[in-house]
């Protein structure tokens, strides 16, 4: 049996205009995805393919469609995990580079290291191949002035991130994430991010941080989305691994970490997609919707729900 779980993230979604949109890009990743997996390739290699689409499709918050931090500069970061090895790779606030879910693959594959950030991180990037892409203004500008006008309308200034998360959490979504169980049994993550709007140059989010919002072991794979701060003090990728190993299946897994992110940080706050060795799949949020989908050795067609 082999299986596939994307998200593209976890908010308000609002703008109904991009539902289609949306909605083909999760089902093109879900088919890049299976396209490994019933070839009997690896877990890993499919949820890189998949994710390498949802940043592609310019549409979500990865890749070419990555919101500005503060100054106006697109820096992104992204995660990988192979559950049969126990080995990840990461990168964060990486820049020009088109596929960083990509990178983070490289930097398992290639070094020594589990994280690399910044400017030397997008070297390596680009010393391996993966392709440059140079986020000119003409791109970005229009989405950071926008982001701008909305927050200096509500007179926020800027005095408090949470407030901006609470004010304006439809600015906050849209991450993207893939789960994957191989026909070999064995369960691999990714996740991408442009990160929080206008925020901060040099922060890093939770996608980057195994344990956190990347997680895959013998036993269960998750992907999270949501406010990234929240997600990294509740270490949620551990806890979903140590609950699988207790038992509780994926779906159990995410509905109850989801609870405690309602419970500790209230409404939209976040969600998560999972995946465990049995082929149980979870999803949860609390948030108005997140773009998600699912595919199977044992469905015909994918199944895909936006938002």
């Amino acid at each position: 049996m082999w299986c596939i779980v994307v998200h593209g993230g976890a908010g308000q979604w609002s703008e109904r205009e991009k539902f289609s949109s949306v909605e083909y890009a999760i089902l093109k990743s879900l088919k890049a995805g299976a396209s490994i997996l019933e070839s009997g390739g690896s877990a890993l290699d499919a949820v890189v393919n998949s994710v390498m689409v949802l940043e592609d499709s310019g549409v979500l918050n990865a890749g070419l469609g990555s919101y500005p931090n503060l100054v106006g500069e697109i820096e992104m970061d992204a995660g990988v995990m192979d559950g049969k090895s126990l080995r990840a790779g990461a990168v964060g606030c990486i820049r020009n580079v088109k596929n960083p879910v990509l990178a983070a693959k490289l930097v398992l594959e290639k070094t020594d290291h589990v994280l690399l950030v910044g400017e030397w991180a997008s070297k390596f990037a680009a010393s391996m191949g993966v392709p440059v892409f140079d986020f000119d203004r003409s791109i970005r500008l229009p989405k950071y002035m926008d982001l701008v006008r909305k927050f200096d309308e509500g007179n926020t200034r800027y005095k408090s991130n949470l407030k901006l998360y609470k004010q304006y959490p439809h600015l906050f979504h849209e991450t993207v994430g893939a789960v994957a169980l191989d026909c070999e049994g064995n369960l691999a993550s990714a996740t991408s991010t442009g990160g929080l709007a206008l925020k901060l140059p040099g922060r890093v989010g939770d996608s980057p941080l195994i344990g956190a919002g990347t997680y895959a072991d013998k036993n269960i794979a998750v992907s999270s989305t949501g406010v990234g701060e929240y997600i990294i003090l509740l270490g949620v990728g551990i806890r979903a691994s140590i609950y699988a190993e207790n038992g509780f299946t994926a779906k159990e897994v995410a509905e109850k970490l989801v609870q405690l992110l309602t419970l500790k940080f209230g409404e939209n706050s976040g969600g998560l997609i999972a995946l465990d060795k049995n082929g149980s799949i979870g999803i949860s949020y609390n948030t108005p919707g997140m773009a998600r989908g699912y595919f199977s050795s044992e469905m015909s067609e994918p199944t895909v729900m936006v938002p």
